[in-house]
């Protein structure tokens, strides 16, 4: 498949000029971008419809057959097919780059995908931080001279940085390396251009993450206040729960355990009771020690 896929590709890369048209795209990694269809197409079904990517100048794969994304392709979960065949690609990497073909019956297009992206490496002990700035591309048209790839700061007042090109497997990048101090509180913006035909085709914007450290030094710092407050808090109650044991084992008894006196918090109520015999004539004389009962009533607290 990959050798037919191959002779197809250079079939119609010899018939480029009069096969179809060829289109010039840029963009950001990490963007999402529409690539057309061939415009002179009329047929309103995709069914028909291929798309061919070339990453390489060694390699290619076909990602959508049928109107279809084949889910073997790589980032496949990535591209889906518009209602008029075009093909988009969500949140683009560096290996999208490359030459796309549109193929529909006789038909065909061509589209080349130049991606530009910033890639800062991790701060040295000095706190000096190396952004690289690259794009990659199939096109050979894409030249990468010293002017191609710029960067600017907030101001425009141009950044000199350290050019280099290479080849990955067939596939050009552009690069440009500008090294930066990373410096706490330091939002500045730096914007790198690439540049052709003193035309900015594409651009992309860094902004140091000082910001970021700075979240992040006050969360660790507040954990740690945090964490001694709790164990601050752990050992108060650890020796508040030692001192309450130590004075119940020194006085094991409670006072509703002592034996109550039955004068303790009692109080005595007397009264008085006069007794008199409904039968007894009024002129007996009754002893007043024999007529009187006394009653007392013990309430206890």
């Amino acid at each position: 498949m990959t050798l037919v896929l191959e002779l197809m590709i250079l079939l119609l890369l010899q018939f480029e000029g009069t096969s179809g048209k060829t289109i010039n795209l840029y963009a950001r990694a990490g963007d999402q971008v529409l690539l057309p269809r061939n415009a002179s197409s009329s047929s309103h079904s995709c069914s028909k419809v291929d798309w061919l990517h070339r990453k390489e100048k060694i390699a290619s794969e076909k990602v959508v057959m049928g109107g279809i994304v084949v889910q073997s392709s790589a980032g496949a979960s990535r591209l889906s097919v518009s209602s008029d065949c075009s093909l988009l690609i969500r949140n683009i990497m560096d290996e999208d780059a490359g030459l796309y073909v549109f193929i529909e019956s006789d038909i065909s297009s061509f589209v080349y995908l130049n991606i530009l992206s910033i890639s800062p490496s991790p701060p040295d002990v000095h706190g000096n931080i190396k952004l690289q700035c690259s794009l990659s591309s199939l096109d050979d048209n894409v030249s990468c001279q010293h002017s191609s790839i710029l960067w600017v700061d907030e101001t425009g007042t141009d950044q000199l940085g350290e050019k280099a090109d290479f080849e990955s497997g067939g596939q050009k990048k552009c690069v440009s390396v500008l090294t930066v101090k990373h410096q706490r509180g330091n939002n500045q913006r730096l914007t790198c251009q690439f540049v052709k035909n003193n035309n900015v085709k594409i651009d992309a914007v860094y902004v140091p993450a000082s910001t970021d450290l700075n979240h992040s030094n006050t969360f660790i710092i507040t954990g740690a206040v945090v964490g001694v407050l709790l164990m601050m808090l752990a050992v108060v109650t650890t020796v508040l729960f030692k001192r309450r044991k130590a004075k119940k084992t020194e006085d094991p008894k409670n006072e509703t355990d002592l034996p109550k006196s039955p004068h303790h918090n009692s109080e005595l109520t007397y009264a008085t009771v006069i007794h008199l015999r409904p039968n007894t004539s009024a002129k007996r004389t009754v002893n007043k020690e024999e007529a009187e009962v006394t009653y007392s009533a013990v309430r206890v607290k």
